[in-house]
């Protein structure tokens, strides 16, 4: 029987057979069903950490808190706080995102997170690159202010729920912010989530029906939520998304204390933007508020008529704005508003004397009508008011007067107005929940100064930022009526001073009448700077201005326009990577002295085919996929 041989193959090399014994077993192992996982960056912010973050003991807790520190560091530095929120750093939309992931994180260090992300919103340029991340934001506070809700917080509000509605009330200040400037037509898939998550606020509203300032909160998210309904049902009149008169005079003034002008030259824009508070809305009257807030901090003049205004005694236009009444009858938001302005004023004031007015005004000698000075409303002039207002304007000026003592305490230059402050805090120690508004302003002023020690100072902040992009937007061309072209004055004759009698150091200034009550509709208003030169304000309807709509670009042309700019971009960054990648292997053959004709060829390709016209790229496309 013949007998085959086969050739014997060492498929592992002459080795001992143990050793190919134990190398067979390992081949012979199946491998691991396990796909291929991504790798994780040393600082990407992920849901497993986060989980093991909060599933941590406590005492387990400080190595996590070392990882969580660093990533919020780079978090903050991306959102780009101490400069502005600009910079080749800066990523405001994924900034705000991590932010959003981070503060998922329980205990302390929530706090912090919150702190860096209420600061990045009061900071950030209200860019449209922004909004879809602005929406993603906007819809996790929703939630976070339903939690809130539950159990309902009878005692003073933490830090973290007030940072949580700071938050929320920024959201959507920015939200209404971009729905004036059309920026939000085409973005269906945003409002109609945003609008549900805002559904279903009523047990939310019986939490906060104690808190005016959360209750203004729930109505200004009511209100952003009938604008994006609007919007999202393609509504072809839109009237709760346009601006109106008062903000557009607001606006007009503005420019000019902006651009450092005669505030005498335009005050016919400021008093037409006092007569119309209270008529426009909601979200129109309190970004007025805040129009003039900032205003007020600026210009000394404007924050004496701002006063006067509050007790009725201006001759405005004929309205049924709130300023033709004493505040003590105002309702209650524009009360609260008034107190807020008051309050930032003289926390924020330019000057010292800004900040003096707005804690005491009295008798303002500057401000005249008929030729009698008026008197003006600071936040100690309130307090002997306080029994005529109502009790949501009583609860903001308790806390205004606590905050306003913190703020000023610090101060060695301001001892003796941190007393005036502290009894006139204590002369409404009688009101009902005194103790409970005055932990509440304590949490505010800790939770405000906090995100402020992130931000450099002398940066522009968001409502500013606000003002100066509506104003360039709609107030590149203004017309005047064909009655007047400006706000007519009338400069008397300067005449010397009459001279005070002196007895012994001390002098006499001449004695003036205050003004009543009541003004006429004759009564002219005049502003007194210097002694014996005055200027009359124009108030009758032919000095106002109209305005002129910008011409408003449609949503798919501005789509169209972005859309075309980005891919001309994304082609671009292609071209240049190929180029660079050929070049690079143009000098390494080179060197090796192979196909170098070729080579030099190719590149010399790339570098001529860089700079293309638009009709060319995607013909320039298709030759590199075939050349590849």
């Amino acid at each position: 029987m013949p007998v085959d041989k086969v050739k014997v193959q060492h498929k592992f090399g002459i080795i001992s057979h143990n050793h190919r014994q134990n190398l067979l077993d390992r081949i012979s192992v199946p491998p691991s069903p396990v796909g291929h996982t991504k790798r994780q960056l040393p600082c990407e912010i992920t849901h497993e950490f986060i989980n093991s973050y909060n599933n941590s003991h406590p005492l387990d807790r400080k190595q996590l808190d070392v990882l969580a520190s660093q990533l919020l560091l780079r978090v903050k530095r991306r959102s780009g706080l101490l400069s502005g929120g600009v910079g080749k750093h800066v990523h405001i939309p994924r900034s705000w995102v991590e932010l959003t992931l981070l503060a998922r994180c329980q205990g302390p260090f929530r706090e912090q997170v919150l702190e860096v992300l209420l600061a990045s919103l009061m900071v950030a340029p209200p860019s449209i690159d922004n909004i879809p991340s602005l929406f993603l934001l906007s819809e996790t506070v929703v939630e976070w202010i339903k939690q809130l809700g539950n159990p309902v917080p009878e005692t003073a509000w933490t830090k973290v729920q007030i940072l949580i509605l700071y938050i929320a009330e920024l959201c959507f200040w920015r939200i209404y912010y971009h729905s004036l400037l059309h920026h939000l037509q085409g973005c269906d898939s945003f409002l109609s989530d945003l609008s549900w998550h805002i559904e279903n606020m009523d047990f939310v509203r019986k939490a906060y029906f104690k808190f005016p300032d959360g209750e203004m909160l729930l109505r200004q998210m009511e209100q952003v939520k009938l604008i994006i309904s609007e919007i999202f049902e393609k509504k072809t009149e839109i009237k709760s998304s346009e601006i109106t008169a008062g903000l557009m005079h607001g606006l007009d003034f503005f420019n000019t204390i902006r651009a450092g002008g005669d505030s005498t030259q335009n005050l016919s824009s400021l008093l037409t933007t006092l007569s119309l508070l209270g008529t426009e809305g909601t979200l129109p009257t309190s970004l007025s508020w805040k129009l003039l807030t900032n205003i007020a901090c600026r210009d000394f003049l404007s924050l004496q008529i701002i006063q006067a205004a509050g007790t009725g005694t201006l001759p405005l236009q004929e309205g049924q704005g709130v300023c033709h009444q004493h505040v003590t009858l105002w309702p209650w938001n524009c009360g609260v508003e008034f107190v807020e302005l008051l309050l930032a004023v003289a926390m924020r004031g330019r000057t010292s004397e800004i900040q003096r007015s707005a804690i005491k005004s009295g008798e303002m000698s500057a401000v005249r009508v008929d030729g009698r000075p008026v008197t003006g409303i600071g936040l100690l002039d309130l307090v002997g008011m306080s029994g005529k207002l109502s009790p949501a304007v009583q609860y903001s000026l308790q806390q205004a007067l606590a905050r306003l003592h913190l703020h000023v305490s610090n101060d060695a230059l301001r001892k003796s107005a941190a007393h005036l402050i502290w009894s006139a805090l204590q002369g409404l120690n009688r009101l009902p929940s005194h103790r409970v508004v005055v932990g509440i302003a304590q949490n505010k002023s800790a939770s405000s100064e906090a995100s402020r020690a992130h931000i450099s100072p002398g940066s522009k902040l968001v409502f500013e930022l606000m003002f100066e992009a509506l104003s360039e937007h709609f107030l590149p061309a203004t017309v005047t009526t064909s009655t007047t072209t400006a706000p007519t004055t009338a400069y008397s004759t300067p005449r010397k001073t009459p001279r005070t009698k002196r007895t012994g150091s001390s002098t006499t200034p001449p004695k003036h009448n205050p003004v009543p009550a009541t003004t006429s509709k004759t009564s002219k208003l005049s502003v007194e700077l210097d002694p014996g030169a005055s200027v009359d304000i124009e108030t009758t309807p032919s000095s106002q201005k109209l305005f002129t709509k910008p011409p408003f670009e449609p949503y798919n042309e501005r789509n169209n326009k972005i859309l075309q700019d980005i891919v001309t971009d994304q082609w671009y960054k292609e071209l240049m990577n190929v180029f660079r990648a050929s070049e690079k292997a143009h000098q390494s053959v080179a060197e090796c002295d192979e196909y170098s004709v070729a080579e030099k060829t190719y590149a010399q390709h790339f570098v001529e085919d860089v700079d293309l016209t638009k009709s060319d790229v995607c013909v320039t496309m298709d030759r590199l996929i075939v050349n590849e």
